[in-house]
């Protein structure tokens, strides 16, 4: 069993203070109904009723994950709520690709993307990033929503030995470095950030 699979049932209880944050990442997004979006890395799907609220039922939703244990948790909510528009994706996110959104999904590119508390915690998170990010259309968003401590200090080694991540890495500059435009804003005395930014247009 991943440890992902093991804290799974108390997942939800450990992160109930990261609405607010996650909620600006959503906003970040500017979904707009209809929308089909990626949240990578979904766990158990904290993120989902933000995003349905966006897309409605005419949008379409991907959550992918590595872990079965916390997808069984997100496909319990998906039920519960009776979202006809989610597809969930059981996959490394190092194979992220449009074969992979077709054959899971029915579609190839993206309107948006999300991973909030994953480029922490994922394998090779830049590769990750750049995958994600190649698959929004021209003009797509991508937003951020992760952990950052410079210090190592007692708080940091907590956090990472509760996630099995560095919290450490700056997640967000190859998102910084590749966007038309960037945003970037703190939460939790500056340990939490939210970022943003839009795929270049295609050239005419």
């Amino acid at each position: 069993m991943g440890w992902y699979d093991f804290i799974s049932p108390l997942y939800d209880i450990g992160a109930a203070g990261s609405g607010g944050p996650r909620r600006e990442a959503v906003a970040q997004l500017r979904l707009q109904p209809g929308d089909t979006v990626l949240d990578v890395a979904c766990g158990t799907g904290l993120n989902f009723p933000y995003i349905e609220a966006g897309i409605g039922p005419e949008g379409i939703l991907i959550g992918l994950d590595f872990s079965p244990g916390m997808l069984a948790k997100a496909r319990r909510k998906v039920e519960r709520r009776g979202w006809a528009n989610v597809h969930l994706i059981q996959a490394d996110a190092r194979t992220l690709s449009e074969e992979l959104l077709s054959e899971q999904a029915g579609v190839e590119r993206l309107d948006k993307a999300l991973c909030t508390l994953g480029l922490t915690v994922v394998p090779d998170w830049e590769a990750v990033f750049n995958q994600s990010w190649a698959l929004l259309k021209p003009g797509g968003r991508y937003a951020l929503m992760d952990w950052w401590l410079e210090r190592r200090n007692l708080f940091a080694r907590f956090l990472e030995f509760i996630s099995h991540g560095e919290v450490g890495r700056r997640c967000w500059a190859p998102l910084e470095e590749s966007s038309a435009d960037y945003s970037h804003t703190t939460f939790i005395r500056g340990m939490v950030f939210v970022a943003a930014g839009t795929a270049p247009a295609a050239a005419l």
